[in-house]
């Protein structure tokens, strides 16, 4: 096969999956109540703790973990886009990135800082602080690293006899095991603070998909502007961009 750079994609992750189920407020302080909730909310998500989960929300073991591997199959999918993952196989290169996923959000760390409330509304906003994994970013440069030797055996044709399937996975597995070289001693970025309100209804209450998608977000850290890994394939383009622009401003 006639193998392709391999670029790393630099775009922020995008997380489209929100599973929040609504919990009950019939007992216990309001305040205790909702801070349990959000970080039950998170911990199923991440950890595939669902004790407190299933009490808060009334759901059964089988439907707390069904919320747990619907996020980890989303996260894989999240990080094998970010670092140019295809999905060429019968599902081996996702479930490394599967496991991946579940070995990094294991270490995800947040709490619950501070109950506001206003009392003439009777509403509660949350003051969770999340700790970001710094997973992507102590391993960038290796892995920007990796890529350019990767390219550099491009180049060389390493590949071109091998097909799709077993060029994928080499850079799959080698993506992997960078990013597991964190996994046991995991570090965090500065911490960041949310105020989530709690939305009221009746007898429940719940966050919106927005505010969930605020804390995914600072669960794990990502550059805003990293610097884009050029490759010999963005060159070539670049330079037929100019010759074709050149050739249209002569005639």
């Amino acid at each position: 096969m006639k193998s392709v750079l391999k670029k790393m994609l630099i775009l922020s992750m995008v997380f489209t999956m929100v599973i929040s189920l609504e919990g009950c407020s019939l007992f216990d302080s309001k305040g205790k109540v909702y801070s349990r909730y959000i970080i039950s909310l998170l911990d199923i998500n991440y950890k595939n703790v669902s004790k407190d989960y299933m009490t808060l929300t009334g759901v059964s073991q089988q439907d707390a973990e069904a919320v747990y591997v619907a996020n980890m199959d989303y996260q894989a999918h999240n990080l094998m886009n970010y670092y140019g993952v295809k999905e060429v196989d019968d599902g081996t290169i996702l479930s490394e990135f599967y496991y991946l996923a579940q070995s990094i959000f294991s270490n995800a760390k947040y709490e619950v800082t501070d109950v506001i409330v206003d009392e003439e509304t009777d509403n509660y906003t949350l003051e969770l602080t999340v700790y970001p994994l710094d997973t992507l970013e102590t391993t960038y440069d290796q892995v920007v690293s990796y890529i350019e030797n990767f390219n550099a055996r491009v180049d060389e044709g390493d590949f071109n006899d091998t097909t799709e399937v077993e060029y994928e996975t080499e850079f799959a597995e080698g993506i992997i095991e960078i990013l597991k070289s964190t996994v046991d001693n995991p570090g965090y970025m500065d911490p960041v603070v949310l105020e989530i309100p709690i939305q009221p209804s009746n007898d429940y209450y719940y966050i919106t998909d927005e505010d969930f998608l605020a804390i995914d977000k600072s669960i794990l850290y990502i550059r805003e502007n990293p610097e884009a890994v050029e490759t010999s394939a963005d060159s070539e383009a670049i330079e037929e961009t100019v010759t074709n622009d050149d050739a249209e401003a002569a005639e």
